[in-house]
């Protein structure tokens, strides 16, 4: 899977890892994303009155713009109306098209097979098309299914859908793909039989498209759970099946955190390259995180105890995270630290924190910094966000909180810290609506956070 500078910076900032500055260094013949939308309607943009608009694509492709890079989009593409059979017949015909980007309707053209050879990352959205033509609706609003064209057309868009993935790979082995799910478009049928059909038909389709997608290398997106949730609000035309600007913006996040996180676990499948010197602690032999743990001792990031352990399940104190932190990117300081509690710490361990401070990581509190107190879940967010803050140079500015209940009496910048981090898909929450944010980082996983960043390095 190709990493693209900032997509993946944004995840290495919320991982304490390299400023962007390096990685743009490091990746800069690839620090634009061109990104190429296929489909039919949905891939289009169509809203709830029928018109093109700003669908997923345009969504997905404007948060790369504000990311402050270049992004070179075309959904040119994608069409009302289209099949699976139509999207592989474009291709196979190298169909030449306008460009329709985030300005719209260009007088540039492109050919299909020259846009997806220059691609980085292709979404698609097709299928449902293949599917409505043996599902009738009546004039009085009853349903009916073929049940035998239900089946063929399941089959004939599995089928399709692999050629379309051969297709496209034939053309650019590299590319990524991620593939939208199917969701309901008839929320509003109260008939329960009816509703049942629909969502066997989805699921049915949805699973059958989801193992030729990640058979084939492919991300597949599921958003039929989240339309449903409030489909009042993502579909608000009961006649028409299209989603509105903030059902888009649902599938354009859920895409986007399936994306983030295949390249978070792209990043953990191989944590170290060369020959790491083995760590010499007693007990990380049988610990999951054990190989990170290595490489933290090797790069000289963080030590042991002096009775040989390393004690990963160790909560880690403010001094200790701060003091890793401060090291790791090799923060300094032209001035003490206003801490009036740090003075007995070793000296490198107050220029660290001192370091920390000037880099407006972590702040005054009546002169005391309470180097002891354990650091906390919301605590380490605020400093992964401020930490973005200076690198990026400008805040995080989320449309909407985070649906986490237990930091609804914690500060402004404390609720805005963890949604960053929710809203980039790095933290799901320890539930769907908790956060803890009082809970405790162990040394095992910021070990592990910490070697991610050497590895990227």
């Amino acid at each position: 899977m190709k990493r693209f500078s900032v997509l993946v910076t944004l995840i290495l900032f919320l991982q304490l890892v390299l400023p962007l500055t390096n990685i743009v260094q490091a990746e800069d013949e690839s620090k634009s994303l061109y990104y190429v939308a296929l489909g039919d309607s949905l891939a289009a943009g169509m809203n709830e009155n029928g018109e093109i608009g700003f669908g997923y694509a345009d969504l997905l492709a404007k948060n790369y713009q504000n990311q402050k890079s270049e992004v070179i989009f075309n959904k040119g593409f994608s069409y009302p109306g289209f099949t699976t059979v139509d999207v592989l017949k474009g291709i196979e015909e190298n169909v030449t098209k306008p460009i329709y980007d985030l300005n719209g309707v260009s007088q540039k053209t492109v050919a299909i097979q020259d846009a997806i050879q220059q691609a980085d990352l292709i979404t698609l959205s097709v299928g449902a098309n293949d599917i409505l033509k043996s599902v009738n609706r009546s004039e009085s609003g009853e349903f009916s299914f073929d049940t035998a064209g239900v089946i063929k057309s399941i089959q004939d868009v599995s089928v399709n859908y692999k050629k379309i993935f051969d297709s496209i790979y034939k053309i650019n082995p590299e590319v990524d793909m991620i593939v939208m799910g199917l969701y309901n478009p008839f929320p509003y049928i109260e008939d329960p039989a009816v509703q049942k059909q629909l969502s066997m038909l989805v699921t049915t389709l949805n699973n059958s498209m989801k193992s030729i997608v990640e058979n084939n290398g492919g991300i597949f997106t599921e958003v039929a759970a989240q339309i449903a949730t409030d489909a009042k609000m993502y579909l608000p035309n009961p006649k028409n099946i299209h989603l509105s600007e903030a059902g888009y913006q649902v599938v354009a996040d859920a895409m986007m955190n399936d994306y983030l996180s295949a390249l978070m676990k792209e990043s953990e499948e191989d944590p170290t390259e060369g020959e790491i010197v083995k760590a010499p602690f007693t007990d990380i032999q049988n610990h999951w995180g054990k190989d990170y743990i290595d490489v933290a001792y090797a790069k000289g990031i963080m030590n042991g105890y002096e009775d040989g352990t390393f004690q990963p399940n160790a909560n880690m104190t403010r001094a200790q995270v701060i003091s890793v932190i401060s090291r790791a990117f090799g923060l300094t300081a032209t001035n003490k630290a206003p801490f009036k509690d740090i003075s007995h710490y070793a000296q490198q361990t107050q220029n660290g924190i001192a370091a920390a401070y000037e880099a407006g990581l972590i702040k005054e509190n009546n002169g005391y910094f309470n180097p002891q107190g354990k650091i906390t879940r919301s605590q380490l967010a605020l400093i992964l966000m401020r930490l973005s803050t200076v690198q990026a140079g400008q805040q995080y500015i989320p449309a909407k909180q985070a649906p986490f209940h237990d930091i609804a009496n914690y500060d402004r910048e404390a609720q805005l810290a963890i949604t960053f981090l929710y809203d980039t898909g790095v933290v799901q929450g320890t539930s769907a609506t908790t956060f803890s944010p009082k809970g405790n980082v162990t040394r095992a996983q910021v070990a592990k956070i910490l070697v991610l960043a050497i590895n990227e390095k």
